[in-house]
């Protein structure tokens, strides 16, 4: 009977289903709230996007994953913890995870998916033509970021960290806070998110360029990277990665209400 089924998958060219051992095996893609680069359940307003779902970061490598035979599984966290775990366990991936000098050693770049601007804005009235002029005032900032990193190594001792960039939005809007250093894309997403005013706040410099990786463990094995880089070229070759990039520079963003916020109660998403 083995020998049958075995035949008859050869002539159909049917392949069996992922099992739990193979799933095993596979690179263990870990990712958290980082919107408009992951999201784990889109707003209402993202999915009425066409085109637009799950973040620009996690489609490319959802494209990227279909091609190389991996499931798609993701599993989001809190961004400290997908970050330890890709340091300390073998066979991990992590996106969207910014290259920065202090983390160069701690993992292997895979890809570089997006580049950024890491841009200091502050509240009206505030000077944040450079980033030495926040040196003695409150900075917002993602807690486990790039961005608190730099902070801390140039001797900043009123760092606000926070899980979301939202909450990073609604303390300058609220004065409570007097600058925010974060990417451009995620200063304007989160703004609009709390229904804030852009134009309200002052864009000061920009500090540095954020390449925002497919990352993983540091010890990867060359064949398994070699895939995942593979498979981005090929996606940018034939066009989808551009495709992406176009459907999410049309993204329409509207304020989500304080009781509709993501929480992190699903911590897996399934790929498409």
């Amino acid at each position: 009977m083995r020998i049958l089924i075995v035949l008859l998958a050869a002539i159909l060219g049917w392949t069996p289903p992922a099992t739990a051992q193979g799933r095993a095996s596979e690179l263990r893609l870990l990712a958290a709230e980082l919107p408009p680069y992951t999201f784990q359940i889109p707003p209402a307003n993202v999915s009425e996007t066409p085109g637009v779902d799950y973040g620009l970061v996690l489609e490319v490598v959802s494209e990227m994953a279909r091609r190389v035979g991996h499931s798609g599984r993701v599993e989001f966290m809190l961004w400290g913890e997908a970050q330890r775990i890709a340091q300390t366990q073998p066979n991990v991936g992590i996106l969207a995870l910014t290259r920065t000098p202090e983390r160069e050693n701690r993992y292997r770049w895979l890809v570089n998916i997006v580049t950024d601007d890491l841009i200091l804005v502050g509240s009206q009235g505030i000077d944040v033509s450079s980033l030495g002029n926040a040196r003695e005032r409150p900075v917002g900032v993602l807690g486990r970021s790039g961005a608190e990193a730099l902070l801390k190594e140039r001797g900043f001792t009123r760092i606000k960290a926070q899980p979301e960039e939202w909450m990073n939005a609604r303390l300058i809007q609220q004065r409570r806070i007097d600058a925010w250093l974060a990417p451009r894309l995620m200063v304007i997403y989160a703004m609009h998110e709390i229904g804030g005013n852009l134009e309200a706040l002052n864009f000061g410099e920009i500090v540095r360029r954020s390449e925002i990786f497919l990352a993983a463990s540091k010890d990867l094995p060359d064949a398994e990277a070699q895939k995942w880089e593979q498979a981005f070229a090929a996606v940018r070759a034939d066009g989808t990665y551009q495709r992406i990039v176009d459907e999410y520079s049309r993204l329409k963003i509207v304020p989500i209400p304080d009781d509709m916020r993501r929480r992190f109660g699903q911590p897996v998403w399934e790929g498409r």
